[in-house]
């Protein structure tokens, strides 16, 4: 890995915690409220709130969607965020294994999610930019089998990368590269964006592929154009003025989930900023919930307890909006938009 590479992963994780670098549109959930039932006919003692996913149980929805790996400061934010997760019974999305895959020497900010979280669900992470390349496709194979892995994500990232200074910018064949893997690869693939948004048109050409997980990332949490924005330098003046005029592009996650009608396993992550967004996301559709930037700050500062109070936090307000309106399993909650109510 270059140190300009190591150097942008560091950007990253800064730029991710200011809030004037995240979208000024919300991601929708804010339109919504639950109807509220006032004889729910069920114990609170029952509620269940588990899952199951990629084979695994999950004590409730959630996924610690995709951050950081290869430098120094993720090895012990990755082992934070494992050993939470491991604790709470979620699952947990590494960044990307790109920095991996270019140096071995950096496999163990990885590495150490599993040895943390040996019994969650671990999922991996590579930009489409890469597996077009596919270049690395035996060194993925064996990484994922070294973590243990239960499925491999790829992120799609193409404005990102055009504001990313050096940033791959040649997505021609991805679609069919993607196919590829999909039928090839020896772990179930996840497609996902980076923040801007899965429309529902890319994830019908999705499914058309067979692709049956998605992770529409939409619009309303961190804005990785803005974020790219903060990083070019003072000669790329006009690259700084176009990515302002893209700081509220993308697709807001629930409206994509009010207008999506499929058949795949739907994540919803993008926007979600506080527990009652997860229940909402639910109720519109989606099978799962992703959280990255609620609980970015106390991962990267060593504080695993508070980092589990958080995730407690979202477990036992998804078990209560269950009985305030007479659910008693998540199942019963996911697509059920009777018991919502646009504002």
């Amino acid at each position: 890995m270059t140190r300009d590479t190591e150097q942008r992963k560091r950007d990253h994780l800064k730029l991710a915690q200011e809030e004037n670098l995240k979208f000024s549109i919300s991601a929708g959930f804010d339109q919504w409220r639950f109807v509220h039932n006032a004889l729910p006919e069920i114990d609170l003692k029952d509620i269940d709130t588990s899952v199951e996913f990629l084979g695994k149980t999950l004590a409730f929805p959630l996924l610690i969607s995709s951050m950081s790996g290869g430098v120094q400061e993720s090895y012990q934010l990755n082992a934070n965020l494992a050993e939470a997760a491991e604790q709470v019974g979620c699952a947990l999305g590494l960044g990307s294994i790109r920095a991996a895959l270019e140096n071995d020497d950096l496999k163990e900010s990885f590495l150490v999610a599993r040895e943390k979280a040996p019994k969650t669900v671990l999922l991996v992470n590579l930009g489409i930019a890469q597996m077009i390349q596919s270049r690395s496709y035996d060194k993925v194979i064996s990484l994922c089998n070294e973590l243990a892995a239960d499925a491999l994500i790829i992120h799609l990232n193409p404005l990102q990368e055009a504001f990313q200074p050096g940033g791959d910018t040649d997505f021609r064949g991805g679609l069919v590269a993607l196919e590829r893997w999909v039928n090839e690869f020896p772990l179930p693939i996840i497609v996902k964006e980076v923040g801007q948004g899965l429309s529902v048109e890319v994830i019908s050409r999705l499914k058309d592929i067979g692709v049956t997980t998605i992770d529409i990332a939409g619009a309303g949490g961190s804005n990785w154009v803005s974020i790219e924005r903060e990083r070019l330098e003072d000669d790329q003046r006009i690259l700084r003025q176009v990515a302002r005029e893209f700081a509220d592009w993308g697709e807001p996650t629930a409206e994509v989930l009010e207008n999506l009608k499929t058949s795949q396993y739907v994540i919803a992550s993008g926007g979600l900023k506080q527990p009652m967004d997860l229940a909402k996301s639910l109720a519109l559709g989606a099978n799962l919930g992703g959280i990255a930037g609620a609980i970015l700050k106390p991962a990267l500062i060593d504080d695993v307890s508070a980092l589990v109070e958080i995730l407690e936090t979202w477990k036992k307000t998804l078990e209560m909006v269950l009985f305030g309106t007479g659910i008693s399993d998540v199942g019963g909650l996911i697509g059920n938009r009777k018991v919502l109510t646009k504002r």
